[in-house]
């Protein structure tokens, strides 16, 4: 998700998943570990946070293998590193074309949409409702991720940590991808504005798609701010606002 590959540490865990090399660094864990604890009421259950790392865990390695995957479809050998707030599939001999980089790019949000898309389906084959309403017709008798003004809803499964695994994949699975594919470098949907614009404009394409990347940035810490009341959203939007705006001056400093 985000920019730069760590250093090597001795914490690394190291394994291969469908031939790609991975590499789960020691902050992953801690980074996760920390989103996952709830501060109010009687706090996290030690299952319950259990449970939250591997959710995250697993969407994100799939969100990794669908770049992997994509990238290794176009001529490169890729390597899969999950570190921080996210990962990254880094490669060195892919198809750099445009057409090449932007399937690329949106290969890891639709592996997450697909990986979500199966939660669904097993619930279905379960025997259980599972659909999208609007939020006024959903029944208190059902459980809902909220999507803005549609929830995502379904019958309680058996016991609540079910529920709770079900909740927490099919939000960051399905949220998490729609946020990755809005139009700020270096998110999915960030590197896919770069590769348009630049395509169009080869000269100003890349000012322009950060000059869009600073406005929608800037946008998403204010709604996460006033809205959605989250610090952490907006600390995160605003330092990919902060971020995109050095890159300009540095673009333009480096090119004038």
């Amino acid at each position: 998700m985000f920019l730069t590959e760590p250093a090597p540490s001795q914490g690394d865990i190291r394994f291969r998943a469908f031939g790609f090399p991975v590499r789960v660094h020691p902050y992953f864990w801690l980074v996760t570990g920390i989103m996952g604890l709830n501060t109010g009421g009687e706090g996290t259950r030690p299952a319950e946070l259990l449970a939250w790392v591997v959710v995250v865990f697993v969407s994100i390695l799939v969100h990794e293998l669908g770049h992997a995957f994509a990238q290794r479809h176009f001529g490169g050998h890729p390597w899969i590193t999950l570190y921080g707030l996210g990962g990254l599939a880094s490669c060195d001999d892919c198809d750099r074309s445009p057409r090449s980089q932007i399937l690329i790019s949106i290969a890891g949000p639709a592996a997450g949409f697909a990986l979500a898309a199966i939660c669904i389906a097993l619930v279905r084959i379960s025997g259980r409702e599972i659909g999208w309403a609007n939020i006024d017709q959903v029944s208190s008798a059902t459980l809902h991720v909220p999507f803005v003004y549609r929830e995502l809803y379904w019958e309680p499964l058996p016991t609540k940590m079910a529920n709770m695994v079900l909740y927490q994949s099919l939000w960051i699975n399905i949220f998490w991808g729609l946020i990755n594919l809005l139009p700020i470098y270096p998110l999915d949907g960030g590197r896919v504005s770069r590769e348009l614009f630049t395509l169009q404009h080869p000269r100003r394409g890349i000012v322009m798609s950060l000059q869009l990347s600073m406005a929608a940035a800037g946008t998403m810490a204010l709604i996460g701010l006033l809205y959605w009341h989250s610090f952490f959203t907006a600390f995160m939007f605003g330092y990919l606002a902060y971020s995109n705006y050095q890159t300009l001056q540095a673009y333009r400093s480096n090119r004038w």
